[in-house]
């Protein structure tokens, strides 16, 4: 990189950025995503995490029930009473959370064939087992857009964009299956959970090698600013599900530094927090959500809405453990996704939306 080019030159009066190159991939999202908050204001963030807010709201939460959420045996959604064999399951995984994106299609995804993001990838990636059980490397990379549209039922002109990006996505992994020596997934899967086997920072280097080695997939970060905001959402969530599914039945998921991940923030956590007042946004970003106007990917509004969310979840998951209670920021993002998410649906506010990503 030229020196002219280091983005790094255009943030030298914000000295808390400038390490988080050093640092593992949960922490510089941890860091990256609280940093901005102190700076929003200076640099007329769209969107922020207002600290008091966010003491009040954690007033209002029961710990012991969120703790209790964490404490259930969970399952992956992909692979809940499976018989295959843990690395077959572990690949699976992987798969699904690659695939694990297309919230801002949700309308059309409805409209089209009565389904939601999740529901329709779900379907596509039944129908891809069904046609290649081993997740061939050749075979990704051989898929065509007219294939993916049919594996996925997108047959529509309104979703060729969506059917594109999955496109994107499996030929990704076929391709860097290939380059890289592995037959296909189940191999550079377990290969790297293997190679990290009690090291105490399995988790964060796991993440770290599924953002490099497919970036289209799961290499999430913007700048803001010229400030680098990372998230790593779904490289998070995918080691996540590892650890939730294996690490009673192989060791070699129990990943010592799990609890270090950071929220799992998506479309409908951000509209929890915006209704409870804690992610505050400028009237005129309001008045876009509540139109359903799409926020480009990487825009100001749609990584500030990003960033304030997850720092608002560390601030919440700090309250917390100040209580006494064991609750990460994962748990909690969890618990609001399914606790105040869909069982108060209808009082949320407009879950925002972006159709030009493969992140969420």
């Amino acid at each position: 990189m030229a020196l002219a080019d280091d983005p790094w030159l255009k943030v030298f009066a914000f000295p808390d950025f400038a390490h988080m190159m050093d640092m593992s991939y949960p922490e510089r999202v941890r860091h990256s995503c609280c940093a901005l908050q102190d700076v929003a204001f200076k640099l007329e963030a769209p969107a922020w995490a207002s600290r008091v807010n966010t003491a009040c709201f954690a007033a209002s939460l029961n710990f012991e029930d969120i703790c209790a959420l964490a404490d259930q045996p969970m399952d992956a959604s992909c692979t809940a009473g499976s018989t295959q064999s843990v690395s077959e399951e572990a690949a699976l995984i992987c798969l699904a959370g690659a695939l694990d994106f297309g919230s801002g299609w949700r309308e059309e995804l409805h409209l089209h064939h009565g389904l939601g993001p999740w529901q329709t990838v779900r379907a596509g990636m039944d129908n891809i087992i069904a046609a290649c059980p081993d997740m061939r490397a050749d075979w990704l990379y051989s898929l065509r857009m007219v294939d993916v549209a049919k594996y996925f039922g997108l047959q529509s002109e309104a979703l060729h964009e969506f059917v594109q990006k999955l496109h994107v996505v499996l030929r990704e992994l076929g391709e860097t299956l290939l380059e890289k020596g592995y037959p296909n997934l189940q191999e550079f899967v377990m290969f790297s959970v293997d190679a990290f086997y009690q090291d105490e920072t399995a988790a964060a280097k796991l993440v770290q090698v599924l953002a490099e080695t497919f970036p289209n997939a799961f290499q999430d970060f913007d700048q803001f600013s010229g400030l680098p905001i990372y998230f790593y959402k779904k490289a998070q969530s995918v080691v996540n599900e590892l650890y939730e599914r294996f690490h009673l039945r192989d060791d070699r998921f129990d990943f010592a530094d799990v609890r270090l991940m950071t929220a799992n923030v998506d479309p409908l956590v951000i509209s929890v927090l915006r209704r409870e007042h804690v992610v505050k946004t400028t009237l005129e970003l309001a008045t876009k959500l509540d139109m359903h106007a799409p926020l480009p990917s990487g825009g100001r509004a749609e990584v500030a809405l990003r960033a304030a969310a997850t720092a608002a979840l560390e601030d919440i998951a700090s309250i917390g453990k100040l209580k006494g209670y064991d609750v990460s920021p994962l748990t909690l993002g969890n618990y609001l996704w399914a606790c105040l998410g869909h069982i108060d649906k209808p009082l949320c506010f407009a879950r925002h939306i972006t159709k030009d990503t493969t992140y969420y």
